[in-house]
């Protein structure tokens, strides 16, 4: 007898993001026909999952994670065995996918291969297909709206033609790490920020794989995340500044400024907050008094004491306060983290 999820099994959370695990009360077999129960009104493309072997193995605990945004969706499943095909939905669907761990065979669009671990690839789900996976599948995927991102049958074919594409800069750089480290513990806080960024993120690969330019306000939501992200890296190195961040996103100073426009702080006090924000957490550690000023700034980022003093002053403390009251550089860090959505 088929087991349905309840409500109990699918935790929703705020903005449209979605857990699922199978209930632990449940034998192996009922924990498989829940499994394929969710699975096949969950996915959007129709899907029917089969067991690889006659038993299910000790263990069986797949499990799913999901954000819902406008014209995408990014999941993340980790299946356990089990062979699937489905039928071409009504409405045509296409995935980014980035396996984890490999398939014995996938059948896409009538091409058989098998998926090695760390492939990342482009899908069209308007055919039927199948996979085999009899160790097990762990993937995200970033599922798209062609129409939205004006795409055509021919430019999907052209997609799904590069193979696998882990290789390219954009890939490599911005959408692998971010598919990697989505799961982040504040996830909710960031959900209104991901959403944009993922269908941004998108916009931009696909101009850049069909050398059609994307538009500039589709582009700038993952341009921004990959300055930040280079930012937060980097800025305990004295030497990042403005230049050097020009350097990197290979935008004029300008075009650099007007990215942030919209922005909190612009990217110079973007940089000098987070070394703010450093030097106050440093003065709150117990101990703090035993480390000198000047240890602090360089530690910080900061290019002298004096330049960690004046950053200071503009959260309108001085660091004598500081140095008799950590708490209240606990606090001020608090909130300066909350300006800069850290």
């Amino acid at each position: 007898m088929k087991s349905s999820p309840s409500t109990s099994d699918i935790d929703p959370s705020p903005e449209g993001l979605t857990h699922y695990s199978v209930p632990m009360d449940l034998n192996l077999e009922e924990k498989f026909e829940h499994w394929r129960c969710w699975y096949g009104n969950a996915i959007d493309t129709p899907a029917r999952l089969e067991k690889t072997e006659t038993l299910v193995r000790p263990g069986f605990n797949p499990t799913a994670l999901s954000l819902g945004g406008p014209g995408f969706s990014l999941v993340d499943v980790s299946n356990e065995p089990a062979n699937c095909r489905w039928r071409a939905p009504a409405r045509s669907q296409n995935w980014l996918l980035y396996f984890r761990s490999s398939c014995a065979g996938f059948s896409f669009s009538g091409r058989s291969e098998e998926i090695a671990p760390g492939s990342v690839r482009f899908m069209d789900h308007s055919y039927p297909g199948s996979f085999h996976a009899p160790s097990g599948l762990s993937a995200v995927r970033i599922q798209f709206d062609r129409q939205l991102m004006g795409l055509d049958d021919q430019s999907m074919k052209r997609l799904e033609g590069l193979g696998d594409i882990r290789t390219h800069p954009m890939v490599r750089g911005l959408i692998l790490p971010a598919l990697c480290s989505w799961q982040e513990p504040d996830l909710g806080r960031d959900l209104p920020r991901l959403q944009p960024v993922f269908r941004s993120m998108m916009t931009a690969l696909i101009g850049s794989l069909l050398e059609a330019p994307a538009e500039d306000s589709d582009m700038k939501p993952a341009r921004i995340a990959a300055v930040k992200k280079f930012i937060r890296m980097n800025y305990r190195n004295p030497a990042l500044d403005v230049d050097e961040v020009v350097a990197y996103s290979f935008l004029s100073r300008r075009a650099l400024y007007y990215l942030f426009e919209d922005e909190a702080l612009p990217v110079n006090k973007y940089i000098r907050t987070l070394r703010t924000v450093e030097a106050l957490e440093l003065f709150a550690e117990p101990g703090s008094w035993r480390r000198s000023l000047g240890n602090i700034a360089e530690a910080s980022g900061f290019a002298n004491l004096q330049a960690m003093r004046r950053a200071i002053k503009e959260t309108g403390l001085a660091l004598s306060e500081l140095q008799d009251n950590p708490e209240l550089a606990r606090i001020t860090s608090f909130g300066l983290r909350r300006v800069i959505g850290l």
